[in-house]
C-alpha cells in the first residue's frame, strides 16, 4: 500500500467521520470542519505532487475510466465546495441531500480510477 492508498484512506475516513457528525446534529461547526480537512487533504494529495506522494497522473497511460475519474473527482470538490455555502445559508435538507451525492460520487471515483488502472495494467 503505498502512501498516497493511505493518505486517500485518511481524507475518506475524515469526510466520513463529518458527515455522520453533522447527520446527526450535533457538533455542526466542528462536522464541516472534518469533512473540509477530508476534502483538502484528497485534494492536496491529488492535486499537488508532494516528494513521496503519488499524484493522480501516475505514469500509466490514460482511458476513459482514468479520465471519468478524474472528472468526479473535480465534481466532488466542486459539489463540496457547494453544499458548504448551502450550509451557510442555513438550507439543512439540501445540505444532507449534497453530502449523500458526495458520498455517492467519490465512491463511484474511486471505483472508476480503480477499475481503469486495473485495465491499463492488468
Amino acid at each position: 500500500m503505498s502512501p498516497y492508498d493511505i493518505l486517500y484512506i485518511v481524507a475518506y475516513a475524515l469526510f466520513l467521520c463529518g458527515a455522520a457528525l453533522a447527520c446527526r446534529g450535533v457538533r455542526q461547526k466542528q462536522a464541516l470542519w472534518i469533512m473540509g480537512t477530508g476534502m483538502l487533504i484528497n485534494f492536496f494529495g491529488t492535486v499537488i505532487p508532494n516528494p513521496g506522494f503519488q499524484s493522480q497522473a501516475i505514469g500509466i497511460g490514460s482511458n476513459a475510466a482514468i479520465i471519468w475519474a478524474i472528472a468526479l473527482g473535480v465534481a466532488v470538490w466542486a459539489v463540496f465546495l457547494a453544499a458548504v455555502f448551502v450550509r451557510l445559508m442555513g438550507r439543512r435538507e439540501l445540505f444532507f441531500f449534497l453530502i449523500v451525492g458526495i458520498k455517492l460520487c467519490w465512491l463511484a471515483d474511486l471505483i472508476l480510477f480503480i477499475y481503469g488502472v486495473y485495465a491499463l495494467t492488468g
